[in-house]
């Protein structure tokens, strides 16, 4: 039997500026600069500011 997993993505989870205020509350406690990094890209996807073309 074989399992499928699909990848979490918390992106998906914060839609609203309560929930992102928490999160970055949350990894900011945590005092770990990769993470602060890692959850304000989140935070950019959350909010559609991601720009998927390639540089020119």
């Amino acid at each position: 039997m074989t399992t499928n997993f699909t990848r979490f993505d918390a992106a998906e989870f914060l839609d609203s500026e309560e929930l992102i205020a928490a999160y970055l509350t949350e990894v900011l406690a945590e005092n770990d600069l990769s993470q602060v990094d890692t959850a304000l890209g989140t935070i950019a996807r959350a909010r559609g500011m991601t720009n998927s073309r390639t540089p020119e």
